[in-house]
């Protein structure tokens, strides 16, 4: 015997999804209370993480200064010690050793 009776699909399927009021649904609003702590714990963390390598950059910024302190300082005791005094001897022209 053949069916005369059209073959279902998917519109054929009954759902309560169009049914449901959306006026005020508390559980929609407790799920979106957890998702926000979710974010803000996440950017708590990442504010944590920017503020360790904010340190971590100051740190070796203040070694980079001490460093070029302690340079400049080292050329400058050079450049005002006295000659000495193979450097005051004038060349008595060209020499050369063989």
């Amino acid at each position: 015997m053949i069916s005369t009776r059209p073959r279902r699909t998917l519109s054929d399927i009954k759902t309560h999804s169009g049914r449901v009021k959306g006026d005020h649904q508390t559980h929609r609003d407790y799920f979106q209370v957890g998702a926000l702590e979710l974010e803000r714990c996440r950017r708590a963390k990442e504010r944590e993480a920017a503020a360790a390598r904010i340190a971590a950059i100051n740190s070796r910024i203040a070694e980079i200064d001490q460093e070029k302190h302690w340079l400049l300082a080292g050329a400058a005791a050079v450049y005002a010690s006295p000659e000495q005094p193979a450097a005051s001897k004038k060349a008595l022209g060209l020499r050369i050793k063989y």
